[in-house]
Formats: C-alpha cells, sequence, structure tokens
C-alpha cells in the first residue's frame, strides 16, 4: 500500500526546515481543482519559491516519480511543477508524459494536454513550450505505429475524439488525414457501409475519397487490411481460431478458413506452420 505522498513530504520538510512552506502547499492541493484553471492561483504563487520547488521535485522523484492525475493531491502536485519555471520541473513534466504514454493511459495523456495549453496560453512559461513539443512527438509515435498495433491486434491507445480533443490543446499538430481516420475506424467496423458510417460520410463519398487519396477501393482496402490482420494473429499468437474469427469478423471459424484459402492461399494451419518453420530457421 502506497503512503500518503503529502505526509512523507510534510515529514520532510519539517526535518529539513521548511515546514511553513510545505504547510501552505499541503492546503492549496485539496483546493486545487483539475478541471477549474481558476483554482490553480494559488499554486502559481507558491511555485515561485524556486529553492524549495527544487526540493520538491528531488522528493518526487524519490517517492513518487509518476504522479497520478486521478488522484486530487497529485494532480494538484503536477499543476505546482508545471508553474515552476526550471529545468528539473520540466524535465520531470517531460518524465511524467513519457510514462503516460508508455502505460496506454490515455486520461493522463489528456490532462497534461489541457494542464500545459491552460499555462501557458500567453507563451508565459517557455519551459512548457518542451512539454508541448515532447506530447506532440508521442502523437506523431502514435499514429505511425497505430497500423502495426491493429495487425497485432492491441486496441488504440487514443480514439478519434480524444485525438480532436488533444489538437485543441496542441495547435502545431496536423490534422487527421484522411488515411490517419480510416485508420482509427478500422477496428470498429467489419465492411464498407460501417466504415462510412464511421468516417460521417456516404458510401459513394468515401469510395471518392478511396479512389483520390489511395488509388483502391473501400472494398480492396478492407480486405488488404483483413489480411495483414488475420495474418499476424495467426503467425503471432496461439489464439484460437474461433477467437480470431471473432475479433477479425468473421461469424465462425469456417469463414476464416475460406477468407485464407482464397485470399491467402493456405489454410489457419498452414499459415502457423509456415510461421512457426520460419522462427526455427
Amino acid at each position: 500500500m502506497k503512503q500518503n505522498l503529502t505526509l512523507i513530504l510534510m515529514n520532510e520538510a519539517v526535518r529539513e526546515g521548511w515546514r511553513e512552506w510545505m504547510e501552505k502547499v499541503r492546503k492549496v492541493l485539496p483546493q486545487t481543482d483539475a478541471e477549474r484553471p481558476v483554482t490553480w492561483i494559488a499554486a502559481e504563487r507558491l511555485a515561485r519559491e524556486n529553492g524549495r520547488m527544487v526540493r520538491l521535485v528531488e522528493l518526487l522523484r524519490e517517492h513518487r516519480p509518476v504522479l497520478s492525475y486521478r488522484v486530487k493531491e497529485e494532480a494538484g502536485l503536477l499543476i505546482l511543477v508545471a508553474y515552476h519555471r526550471h529545468g528539473s520541473s520540466a524535465d520531470f513534466l517531460l518524465e511524467t508524459a513519457e510514462a503516460y504514454f508508455r502505460e496506454r493511459d490515455c486520461g493522463g495523456f489528456l490532462f497534461l494536454c489541457r494542464m500545459q495549453a491552460s499555462i501557458n496560453a500567453y507563451d508565459e512559461y517557455p519551459h512548457l513550450n518542451v512539454l508541448c513539443n515532447r506530447l506532440a512527438g508521442l502523437l506523431f509515435r502514435f499514429r505511425r505505429e497505430r497500423a502495426s498495433e491493429y495487425r497485432k491486434g492491441i486496441p488504440p491507445m487514443f480514439g478519434k475524439a480524444d485525438l480532436q480533443e488533444v489538437e485543441k490543446y496542441l495547435p502545431h499538430l496536423r490534422g487527421c488525414s484522411f488515411r490517419e481516420e480510416i485508420a482509427l475506424a478500422l477496428p470498429k467496423v467489419k465492411n464498407v457501409e460501417e466504415l462510412a458510417r464511421e468516417c460521417a460520410m456516404s458510401v459513394n463519398t468515401l469510395g471518392r475519397r478511396f479512389k483520390e487519396e489511395l488509388n483502391t477501393t473501400p472494398h480492396r482496402w478492407l480486405t488488404e487490411q483483413r489480411k495483414a490482420h488475420v495474418t499476424s494473429l495467426l503467425a503471432d499468437t496461439d489464439m484460437p481460431l474461433q477467437e480470431i474469427a471473432d475479433v477479425c469478423g468473421f461469424a465462425t471459424p469456417s469463414y476464416l478458413w475460406d477468407f485464407c484459402k482464397k485470399h491467402l492461399k493456405a489454410t489457419p494451419a498452414e499459415i502457423r506452420e509456415i510461421a512457426r518453420c520460419a522462427r526455427t530457421v
């Protein structure tokens, strides 16, 4: 069970002789609402105590290197650190962003995006530009890796609505391209009609966009994506055929078998055997 972080920090402050400032922090944290930037004013003032803040960040690294935005006091500490114009605080926030991304914590990642945008709305905190750039870089990495993750059956960290929200807080981030939009929709759809609905366009419009931007048809594209997904699950996992059929949108394993035979020129068992032999070479 985790010790109470505020109590740990308070004990350290008493021992080192900066109890008065830490007592103010302890009182401010419960009043700092992560959803209401207007409540962050007291944290902004406390962050001006550079020496105290540098030591606080050192203690956070020691006792709680990744703060949880879901815990009110820890979210308040993240806000306090963000107001501190110092390299050590910027580094702490960068490491937090990396940890949230690594742990696929979408909520934590979105919180960091909102927080830095609110605090640095008028470019008064240039150290947060580094955080903004890192968040954008991680989003670009997500976009690059999304297709390969889908083929491995890994659910996306961000949905379309999440990316739209992120772009409000990272203005230099490009909007989703058509390729990215259909890639995000892919895990939820089984046919062209569902893909068109997910992309909020008619079947005819979807077909025209595919022709213009990908020089193919939606049906052919879906088939190619399904082929890649099926091949990856058969070759890289021990999932039963029934589960693979369910994940890939086939009513029964028999339909999966027919699909493999028609489009991959091999049965599921043969695909697995080919993959097994390739690994032993």
